[in-house]
C-alpha cells in the first residue's frame, strides 16, 4: 500500500471513529426540547384539564393544541397555541403560575361549537338566563329565551336577540346586539342592562398569560377566534395524560 493509500485509510478511520462517537452522544438540543415539553405539558394540563393535549417544543418555539377545554364555565372544543418561550432555564419545580413569566408572547385560536354554549345554559340559570338558546350564523347569532331581574319586583320577559360576537379587552362579547320581546325591539337602557349579566361570555382572565386572538370568524355551527397560530415543525413532543391524570386525582 502506497503513503497516499496509508493516508486515506488513516483519514478513513478517524472519520468512522467520530460519526461513532457523534452519534453516540445525547442530543443536547432535543434533550432540551424535550424537558421544555414535557414541563409545558404537565403546567398547561393541570391548569386547563382537557380531554386532549399535545405540546412540541423546538428551541425557544412551542405550539399546543388542547381539546375539551372549559373556560368561564364553557367548553370549548379546541384550543391552539403558538408561543415564544422565555426563562427556559428555570423549568424546574415550577407550578400553573409559572406559565405567564414562561411564555413571553402567544397567537391563539379558540374554536367554540354552538352546541357547547347551548349547553352551558341548559345546565345554568346563572346570568339570570334559562332556555336559552343560541343560533350561529355567519353574519353573528340569534339567542331567545327567558331572561329574570329584580327591579323594584321580579320580572320575567321571553326575549329574543340579534347580535355577534366581538373580541374586546375583556374577553368574547355578544356585540352590537338588538333585544326584542314580542317583535318589539327594546330600548338602550334594557339592552345594556342584558348585557352587562351575560358579558363577557368568555374571560380572557381564565387564561393564565397573554394571548393574540385577532379576529372572529362564524359558521351554522361554530365561531373561530383566531391569532393564526402557527405549528413547530421538529423538536420534541408530550402528549397529556389525561386518563392517568384523572386515575391519580381519585
Amino acid at each position: 500500500m502506497g503513503r497516499i493509500g496509508e493516508m486515506f485509510l488513516v483519514t478513513a478511520t478517524v472519520f468512522i471513529i467520530a460519526v461513532c462517537l457523534i452519534s453516540g452522544l445525547p442530543d443536547i438540543a432535543d434533550s432540551s426540547d424535550r424537558k421544555m415539553a414535557d414541563t409545558l405539558v404537565n403546567l398547561l394540563g393541570e391548569k386547563f384539564s382537557p380531554e386532549s393535549l399535545e405540546v412540541t417544543v423546538n428551541g425557544s418555539s412551542a405550539y399546543a393544541e388542547m381539546r375539551g377545554v372549559v373556560l368561564s364555565g364553557i367548553r370549548i372544543d379546541t384550543m391552539k397555541l403558538d408561543a415564544l418561550l422565555v426563562n427556559a432555564d428555570q423549568v424546574e419545580g415550577k407550578d400553573v403560575k409559572f406559565l405567564a413569566s414562561l411564555i413571553g408572547y402567544s397567537k391563539g385560536e379558540l374554536i367554540l361549537l354552538e352546541r357547547d354554549v347551548n349547553a352551558y345554559f341548559d345546565s345554568n340559570d346563572t346570568r339570570g338566563f334559562s332556555n336559552l338558546v343560541f343560533n350561529f350564523t355567519p353574519d353573528g347569532f340569534r339567542a331567545d329565551g327567558i331572561f329574570t331581574a329584580s327591579m323594584l319586583i321580579t320580572f320575567r320577559i321571553r326575549l329574543a336577540a340579534l347580535g355577534r360576537l366581538a373580541l374586546k379587552s375583556d374577553g368574547v362579547n355578544l356585540d352590537d346586539v338588538s333585544i326584542y320581546v314580542e317583535n318589539v325591539k327594546q330600548p338602550s337602557a334594557l339592552t345594556n342592562h342584558i348585557l352587562s349579566r351575560v358579558n363577557p361570555l368568555i374571560e380572557w382572565d381564565s387564561i393564565p398569560f397573554k394571548v393574540t386572538f385577532k379576529e372572529i370568524r362564524m359558521d351554522e355551527d361554530s365561531a373561530v377566534m383566531t391569532g393564526y397560530p402557527e405549528r413547530v415543525t421538529g423538536g420534541a413532543t408530550s402528549v397529556w395524560a389525561a386518563e392517568k391524570q384523572e386515575e391519580t386525582s381519585k
